[in-house]
């Protein structure tokens, strides 16, 4: 009897392929947690929002959404941004924060590229009282289709904690918590 076709032996084999996978880097150990909402706490500026601070021909072009947020919108993203999407296609937001304490805005790349997705869908997700901000879809037209999670640091500048690719289908993707 030939000893590599012996069920022992197939599986000795199959963990010496998974634990060279694992040990390259190939395999991971377990599937990563996406960041939530909770564990980026953050005090929420309760004053009232200053103007917004329109500096070129691009924010200018927009002007009635901006100053429409800093009147009607209350503070929803990283404790003291108001997040403005402006229109960028059928299928496509532009993002940007509306810092409330200084009127400072901050464009961000767009999101697209959804394409099965619910009633209450939302191609950014945020809290007041948290720093986390997901944005879903592709960033930019580039990147993958999911849901992309993103700490909001000093300035409004963001950085990348995490990516999970959802094909464009929004309908089935696990909850944003």
């Amino acid at each position: 009897m030939n000893p590599f076709l012996h069920p022992s032996s197939n599986l000795s084999l199959q963990m010496v392929v998974a634990t060279l996978l694992f040990a390259c880097g190939l395999l991971p150990a377990h599937a990563e947690r996406p960041p939530k909402f909770a564990d980026y706490p953050v005090k929420v500026f309760a004053g009232k929002p200053a103007k917004p601070r329109l500096h070129n021909d691009y924010l200018r072009d927009y002007e009635i959404q901006f100053r429409g947020a800093a009147r009607d919108d209350k503070v929803d993203a990283g404790g003291r941004y108001i997040v403005v999407k402006l229109p960028c296609g059928s299928a496509c937001v532009a993002p940007n924060l509306l810092d409330a304490r200084s009127g400072r805005i901050t464009p961000l790349f767009t999101v697209s590229g959804w394409r099965e997705v619910g009633d209450d869908f939302d191609a950014v997700v945020s809290r007041a009282n948290s720093r986390l901000i997901v944005f879903r879809g592709a960033r930019d037209e580039k990147s993958i289709s999911g849901n992309h999670y993103y700490l909001i640091e000093d300035g409004g500048k963001l950085k990348h904690l995490h990516s999970m690719d959802t094909d464009g289908n929004f309908e089935t993707t696990p909850k944003i918590e």
